[in-house]
């Protein structure tokens, strides 16, 4: 296509106004000497491509993917008069951005169109959750050409409303898609059906547990991956850092980031080892001490475990993760570095397999009644409350907390740095991102076990269509990772003890060799080899 053409097609575009139309004049008048909708050198292909029967465009956030796409939809509707461009979005707000930057394209360019939606009606409806709100949403906008209207359509991503579309189809987020496998599978069948239905798979990253990842690992669809990097090689993208303001470089912003793998996918187009994992098998790793091969203790505590933590200067912090038939109970003993307070380091576990709660009480018992224990936080999630309750009553509350995993909290640091703008979230979140914050910046040891190793594999991140993050983890014999949980509400208690409580003396921790009191180890308790803890 010529210049010319282009250009012309571009000039077919028209003023939107929302609920109404608007004079003509008034809109020359808005949009001034230039009504010409303008793209970024990487952006031009995709906007100008209307051959390539499906695309998967696997962008990093911030380049302004959305722009193009609903430029291009709208120009699908100026191309091909009375057209249905289907959207299927990840969420409401997204949804709702996708509209408004098609409509910020008409209105540069001088279209009259009119929007419906039931946004206002779903807003009114007290009650409602925003789950059932993003099922129901609807966004339709109609742009007429030629006598005939052309419409968009903004719909909730699921296999149903994949099933309804007649026309071309653009896949908003689609690696963020509950289901994406079988919204392909109700989509396909539609897109092959008419060789001028044209599909466009737009995504960022989010694990390879997802159809995006699938389609791009078959290679049979044309793939294009533009990066933050080379939209900013290109002199046409701007960063600034979040600390200050200034305008820094692809390698400064990662720098910033508290979350490297986070930032690789969201901004590099990595894919991530697993979907959303919290812990890679790397970072676990590096955590792990190899001989420490005494600290883990099943169904009761062993004397000698108990007489070395009780050697300690102390405070000791403890977790409870509370289980009974399905899921294990595990009770998780670590202390902090008074040298560096961040530093944490697992000195004992207790794993018990369907003991009964009264035999739990007295197993927490004997741990807080060591000279220097210094608080619990106890899953009081359930069966749990009982359990917190009683120890709370024998032990006081200064002690002895207890944590209700579907609560919300004020969101920590480690969140607002990761970019998460809602004042709340789950403690469930909250918690995992605490102690993943200590395994990446390698201030963790813990015991090498595969049990160990593996509950602290199975825990993901998921983000719903509504955008409500939530930590899930898969269930089988060997419980519901119970050890992972049992580790973050011991880190927990650690970091939010009260700071009145004595440090733990590191230095006098050389003395204790076996021969020595009450079974203590060969070696300095906290020793770690070479490299130290």
């Amino acid at each position: 296509m010529s210049g010319d053409g282009r250009e012309e097609i571009v000039r077919r575009f028209h003023r939107f106004t929302q609920m109404k139309k608007i004079d003509a004049t008034a809109a020359r008048e808005e949009r001034g000497a230039n009504p010409l909708v303008t793209f970024r050198s990487y952006q031009q292909e995709a906007f100008w491509d209307h051959s390539s029967k499906t695309r998967l465009e696997h962008w990093s956030r911030q380049i302004g993917k959305s722009h193009t796409y609903a430029a291009w939809a709208v120009d699908r509707l100026l191309r091909r008069p009375g057209r249905l461009v289907t959207v299927l979005s990840n969420s409401r707000e997204n949804g709702a951005e996708f509209v408004e930057k098609a409509c910020a394209v008409c209105r540069k360019l001088g279209q009259a169109v009119e929007i419906e939606s039931n946004h206002a009606e779903l807003e009114g409806e007290a009650g409602i959750s925003e789950d059932v709100k993003y099922e129901n949403m609807r966004y339709e906008i109609r742009l007429t050409v030629e006598g005939e209207t052309g419409r968009i359509k903004v719909l909730a991503a699921n296999p149903r409303t994949a099933r309804g579309f007649s026309g071309d189809l653009i896949l908003d987020e689609f690696a963020f898609h509950e289901d994406s496998a079988a919204i392909w599978e109700a989509a396909e069948p539609i897109i092959s059906s008419n060789p001028d239905f044209l599909c466009r798979i737009l995504s960022t990253g989010n694990g390879r547990r997802n159809m995006f990842y699938q389609l791009i690992s078959e290679g049979r669809i044309r793939y294009r991956r533009i990066r933050r990097s080379d939209a900013w090689a290109t002199g046409e993208l701007k960063i600034y850092s979040q600390i200050d303001g200034r305008e820094i470089t692809p390698t400064e912003a990662r720098a910033q980031s508290s979350d490297k793998r986070a930032y690789d996918q969201n901004y590099e187009c990595a894919f991530e080892d697993e979907n959303a994992a919290l812990l890679s098998a790397e970072l676990i790793r590096l955590a792990e001490r190899a001989d420490w091969t005494d600290r883990i203790d099943r169904q009761t505590w062993r004397e000698p475990t108990l007489a070395r933590l009780a050697a300690l200067p102390g405070p000791l912090y403890a977790g409870l993760d509370v289980g009974r038939s399905h899921d294990l109970s595990v009770l998780t003993v670590l202390a902090r570095d008074p040298a560096a307070p961040a530093r944490r380091a697992v000195l004992a576990l207790l794993e018990m397999d369907n003991v009964r709660l009264p035999d739990q009480q007295r197993q927490l018992d004997a741990l807080c009644a060591l000279p220097n224990f210094g608080r619990v936080e106890v899953d009081m999630t359930g069966l749990g409350l009982g359990l917190f309750e009683y120890a709370e009553t024998r032990h006081g509350s200064r002690r002895v907390r207890g944590v209700h995993f579907g609560a919300t909290e004020p969101v920590g640091r480690a969140q607002t740095a990761d970019g998460r703008k809602a004042p709340t979230a789950r403690v469930t979140e909250i918690m995992a991102t605490d102690l993943v914050e200590l395994f990446e910046d390698r201030l963790l040891s813990i015991p090498s076990d595969t049990a160990l190793r593996d509950d602290l594999r199975r825990p993901e991140k998921i983000t719903s269509p509504g955008g409500r993050v939530s930590i899930a983890a898969s269930r089988d014999g060997d419980g519901h990772a119970d050890r992972f949980w049992s580790l973050a509400l011991a880190v927990r208690a650690a970091t939010r003890a009260d700071a009145a409580l004595p440090p733990l003396d590191f230095e006098s921790l050389d003395g204790l060799h076996s021969g020595g009191r009450d079974g203590c180890p060969s070696r300095p308790y906290w020793a770690a080899g070479p490299s130290g803890l």
